[in-house]
């Protein structure tokens, strides 16, 4: 009996060695994420961003679907704009256009925050992972957040972590939500999130500007061992200014046709920007 009792407390103690605190998952995944962005840089791949500008009265104002090719280069990821199509309603005027930043007026407020929530969603220059800096999964954002360890469980043909997150309130950590952790790479699966923390009081009596209900989700694929990319995102925010200005601005992100990178490809890309709008643009009067 002491021999059998021995024999399974030797076999346990690896198993008990292997028990892992929130936080220490979370350490080695900020670890992987260096790693996880150069592994990266090997593929090209398509990414479609998607904008949607909603008024109060719930009827679309504006919406846009831009598509890319993102290249890896000498300073990082490279993207490069293929297609812009847009449509803007005012009552039953339908406008149509097919170059980013595209404006109706000087002062376009729709059109300010369509161009800038298409070049940065899922994106951030220079890097080939989106929105990295919003959520804990470096080192530079982890020590802001509290972890809790909520359970295992087997998520899109992953066996992940289940990992509660919770930002200390100040500056940019105002983000709360759900992790789920790959078990054997400790790479993010899934990233959902809502954001906390109020506009102070004085900012919202001085501008005017009220924003809430913001929620954000990315997920993510392994393509090889190592390798992650971020798959698909997507956010929604309801924004209010003091003159009346009022919208529900949803946007989406979707990446694919992952492949292998050649010298050719980065050197193509290297330079590319996006090009600045032009004034074309196509009405039509809707019935």
């Amino acid at each position: 009996m002491t021999c059998s009792l021995a024999f399974f407390l030797i076999l346990a103690a690896p198993l008990a060695a292997e028990t892992l605190t929130a936080d220490e998952i979370m350490r080695r995944v900020a670890e992987n994420q260096t790693k996880a962005q150069e592994a990266r840089a090997s593929y090209v791949y398509d990414m479609n961003v998607f904008v949607r500008l909603k008024r109060a009265n719930g009827k679309l104002a504006r919406e846009e679907s831009r598509d890319y090719v993102v290249a890896p280069g000498a300073t990082g990821a490279k993207r490069k704009l293929v297609n812009v199509a847009g449509k803007i309603l005012d009552g039953k005027k339908e406008t149509t256009y097919s170059e980013a930043g595209y404006k109706t007026k000087d002062m376009d407020i729709d059109g300010s925050l369509t161009d800038s929530f298409a070049r940065d969603a899922m994106w951030r220059k220079g890097e080939m992972g989106p929105m990295m800096s919003w959520f804990p999964l470096t080192d530079a954002r982890r020590k802001y957040y509290d972890f809790s360890l909520k359970g295992e469980e087997h998520f899109g043909g992953y066996d992940v972590y289940k990992i509660d997150f919770d930002g200390h309130g100040e500056d940019d950590d105002c983000w709360k939500g759900e992790a789920l952790i790959e078990k054997n790479e400790f790479q993010p699966v899934l990233i959902t999130s809502h954001w906390t923390c109020k506009i102070p009081t004085a900012v919202t009596i001085m501008l005017g500007i009220n924003v809430h209900n913001i929620g954000a989700k990315i997920t993510y694929q392994r393509f090889d061992k190592g390798v992650w990319f971020p798959v698909a995102s997507g956010g929604e925010m309801k924004l209010r200014v003091f003159f009346g200005y009022a919208r529900t601005i949803a946007f989406s992100a979707k990446n694919s046709g992952f492949r292998k990178a050649d010298v050719q490809t980065a050197i193509e890309f290297e330079g590319e920007e996006e090009k600045p709008a032009s004034p074309t643009a196509t009405s039509v009067a809707t019935p």
